[in-house]
This record gives C-alpha cells, structure tokens and sequence, in this order.
C-alpha cells in the first residue's frame, strides 16, 4: 500500500462505506444539519434583538449626558432650585479638544403639558439646536412623517414621538399648545412625527427649537443638559475628566441609564451561545455513536484491510473522511435552512402591545455567525469521527480473523 494517505482508494472506500449504510448517514447528516440550523436561526434572531435595542436606545440616546448638580441654594432666604449648567462655555472648550468626543450638542429641557383638540398630556419638550442634536443623535432617519430635520423646527413648530401624536390624537399640519410649568404656553403646529422604536421615548420625547423654550423659560443663555457622542462608547472616562475640572455638574454615561437593557443583552448572549453550541455538540454525539457503532460492524473489512498492507493512518482517514463528508453535506444544507426560517421569521408579523415598535420580528443576517455555522458543524463531526476512526486503526487483524 502507497504511503500516501490521501488517494482514490482509500477515498473509493470510505464512500462505500457511506452508502453500504445509507440510512445511517442520511440521519448523521440530519443531526449536523438540524444542529447548524438551530444555531444559525438562534443567533441570528438574538443578536437581531439586541442589535434593534442597541440601535433604538444606545444609538438612539447620548453616550454621556452632563446636567447641574442637584443642589439647592439658599437665596434671599428661600430655596430656589436651579438645574442651569454652569461654565458651559468652558465644559464646550474641554470637549471640542477630548480625543474621545465624537460630537456634543446643547439641550434645554422642560416638562410640558401638550394639548390638543380632544387630548392632553405630559411630555418632554427638548429644546434643540438641529444642527448639532443631528450629529449626536441620527433623527434625520428616525423620522416618519416629513423630511428635513433642520428645516422642520422653527419658532413655531414640534415634533412628536408617534406614540405620543397617536395619544394626542393629532398629525402633521395640526396645531397643540404647550403649557410650561411657569405658567407660559404657546400654540406649536406639528412638523413631524419621528419614531425610535421603544415605547418609552416615543410616548413622552418631543423636539422644539431652543430659542423658542428658551424665550418662554425667560432664560435667553440657559441650558439644561450636554449630550455627548463618544468615538469609543465603551471608554467613559469623560465622565471623571468632566467632574475633575467642573465640579458643579454631575455626568451620567449608557451603561448607568440602561443597565436593564444593558444586563438582558448579556444574558441572552450568553444563553444563545451556550445552547447552541450545546446543540451542536449533541449533534456532533450523534455522529459519534453512528460512526463507532459502523466501526463495530467493519471490524472484519478492517481486519482484510490491515492483512493486505493497509496502516493505521490509512483506516483512520477512512472513518474521517466519511465525517468529513457528513458534516459538510449537514452544515451545507443546514446554513441554507437556516437561512430560510430565519427569513421567515423576519417577515412574521410582531405584536408587541404598544412596547416596542417593530413591525417584524428583528432578524441579523450577518454572514459571519453562517461561516462560523458552518466551521463549527464540521469541526463537530471531525472531531466526533476521529475517535472511532482511531479506534479502528488499533484493530488487530489476527484476532478478528481468529474468531471468524
């Protein structure tokens, strides 16, 4: 027999080996199929998942937002709250110059009563400059109705979360009044209907101009918070630069106001990681019991083999190649099922109770998880393959021909 391993025969063997057992094989490729498909189906909807939350609330909000202190000061004696950051010229210097700032924009924020013909709710009215909230927040794609976030706020104009408009029961071209807490109010018509996805910011975010708040606040310089965008959001060491320098004001980064949102995306990774490996394991068992069990009933072909000058490494890549070929066949056709339902899924309505908007169920189609599908579902029948094909490699041919 020829010292190479790798050659038609030995390839012309394991083949046949394949097929003198059809049934066997065909369930051993179902297993690896079923196991990459319910790996690709299960990490392609729970990154989906987070990757919607992650896009409506962490891409959707600051990275750090920078208000007053809560304090309150004694004046005139009497306790006058006041949330007005201070030193905002110098806090705009310090983050124009940090490496790590993206972009930063100015707010003014106010509760407000909003009412409209037939309703009348509380909300968040943000006071903004369009041009800078543009570079901190994406809202020129998050809106619904109308176009041109820039263009849409003026002195007379809002924009609404679109629960909030359906709340209110008004469109696009309707009129509201906005009732501040001093009292002021002012007619505002509706420009445009913006949508982040999650119920909570859309019930109560509104947008209007920061000079028209800042005119009925009677503050013409005033502002309220800093929002800023971080080129590297998991380096938040801005906050402790911030207080060092500036120590009237208190920082708050995402991982602090969406530690729920923050701690579920862990548990779900590590779920969906976990059980789908653990089901491509299981397949990989499966494939192993297949295989040995045909070990088992080749021991006296393996015997005839070793007699007429096969080695060791040549049965042992036998039995390989016929894993080889299971777990390419399984996780071939496994990524395409995998592919399919997970389409499916995408195009499944959600009703999700008015908690979150999303029409269909959040699917990533990302092509490195099917790669690694892929890889994983034959590694698993490798490796699972080897031992019996070791196994038959030890065989000693003058027993077997014994006991026949």
């Amino acid at each position: 027999m020829s010292n190479q391993v790798f050659n038609k025969t030995n390839v012309f063997i394991a083949l046949q080996y394949l097929s003198a057992r059809k049934k066997q094989s065909f369930l051993a490729t179902i297993g690896v199929l079923l196991g990459v498909t319910t790996f690709i189906v299960m990490i392609n909807f729970m990154t989906g998942v987070n990757d919607f939350l992650d896009d409506a609330v962490f891409n959707g909000s600051p990275d750090i937002i920078v208000s007053k202190k809560t304090n309150t000061e004694l004046k005139n004696n009497s306790l006058v709250p006041s949330n007005y950051i201070e030193n905002g010229e110098r806090i705009n210097m310090f983050l124009a110059n940090h490496e790590n700032v993206q972009s930063f924009a100015q707010q003014i924020i106010s509760p407000a009563i909003l009412i409209s013909d037939t309703k009348q709710f509380p909300g968040s009215i943000n006071g903004v400059f369009p041009d800078q909230e543009q570079t901190v927040v994406d809202l020129e794609r998050r809106l619904i109705v109308g176009e041109g976030f820039s263009s849409l706020l003026n002195e007379n104009t809002i924009l609404l979360g679109i629960s909030l408009a359906k709340r209110l029961e008004i469109s696009v071209g309707d009129t509201i009044k906005m009732i501040l807490p001093n009292g002021k109010n002012q007619a505002l018509k509706v420009s445009g209907i913006f949508s982040f996805g999650i119920t909570t910011i859309d019930n109560v975010r509104t947008y209007v101009s920061a000079s028209t708040l800042r005119n009925l606040l009677g503050n013409e310089n005033g502002i309220t918070n800093i929002h800023i965008k971080l080129k590297d959001r998991n380096n938040v060491n801005l906050k402790e630069d911030l207080i060092k320098k500036i120590d009237t004001i208190t920082t708050e980064d995402w991982k602090d106001s969406n530690k729920t949102i923050v701690i579920g995306n862990k548990v779900r990774d590590i779920l969906t990681w976990s059980v789908s490996f653990a089901l491509l394991l299981v397949a990989g068992f499966g494939i192993y019991n297949i295989l040995n069990i045909t070990v088992i009933q080749k021991r006296k072909d393996i015997a005839v083999l070793k007699t007429i000058g096969y080695s060791s490494n040549d049965i042992v890549f036998i039995f390989l190649i016929q894993s080889l070929i299971i777990g390419v066949l399984g996780a071939f056709f496994g990524g395409i099922l995998g592919y399919v339902i997970s389409y499916m899924i995408s195009t499944t309505p959600l009703d999700t109770s008015d908690f979150i908007i999303v029409d269909t169920y959040p699917i990533n189609f990302r092509m490195s998880y099917y790669i690694l599908g892929f890889l994983f579902g034959v590694l698993t029948t490798i490796v699972s393959g080897y031992f019996p094909s070791r196994k038959a490699s030890k065989v000693d041919p003058v027993t077997i021909i014994r006991g026949i």
